[in-house]
């Protein structure tokens, strides 16, 4: 497992890629083992999953009967939801490099994808941790969520054009590939696993 630095390290090669630089590149370990290290930025983003979950759990408590259990099996099912929305953009994306051509950059986009999901994970937590902490702020949080959603599309996008070789029409097609399936699938989940209040 990284440590810390080396995550931060890898985190500062994504945020030089996000700000057009060629030489993020070289900040990140472009082998199939630094691939398959890059898997290890969702075990980073546990402690901003954990905000969100508990976060969510009070918004489903609140919107259900009195004495809704929503235990340590509640957990488990926001887990899992989280796991299948960072892996099925991974999946689809590799699925589709050979129709589409881009099977030469698949490597540095899965790499740089992973690691850029700790800072954006980070950054959507911080509107669940206000609602946690200030209640009475839920509906600003609510609008900051929008917020942090919308600047993390238009980041990824940056990044996608870096890592694709600067094609900016198959970035924004993988873009939606990111962003729209897990959205979908992570709300039928939701809907499947019970984790909807109502």
């Amino acid at each position: 497992m990284p440590w810390l630095d080396e995550v931060l390290h890898y985190i500062n090669g994504v945020y030089l890629l996000v700000r057009q630089k060629q030489e993020g590149f070289g900040w990140l370990d472009l082998t199939p083992r630094g691939l398959a290290r890059s898997f290890w930025a969702f075990v980073w983003c546990l402690p901003a999953f954990a905000v969100i979950w508990a976060s969510w759990r009070l918004y489903y408590i609140a919107g259900m009967p009195a004495g809704t259990a929503a235990g340590p099996a509640f957990l488990v099912k926001l887990l899992v939801i989280d796991v299948l929305g960072w892996l099925l953009p991974l999946a689809l994306v590799t699925a589709l490099a050979p129709m589409l051509g881009y099977g030469k950059h698949l490597l540095v986009l899965l790499t740089a994808s992973n690691w850029v999901s700790v800072p954006f994970t980070y950054a959507a937590a911080l509107p669940f941790a206000l609602s946690l902490v200030l209640p009475a702020m839920a509906p600003f949080a609510g609008l900051l969520l929008y917020a942090v959603f919308g600047a993390s599309v238009m980041l990824q996008f940056r990044l996608l054009w870096m890592c694709l070789g600067k094609q900016t029409l198959l970035s924004a097609a993988i873009t939606a590939l990111f962003v729209l399936p897990p959205m979908i699938v992570g709300q039928e989940l939701q809907r499947l696993l019970g984790t909807l209040p109502g």
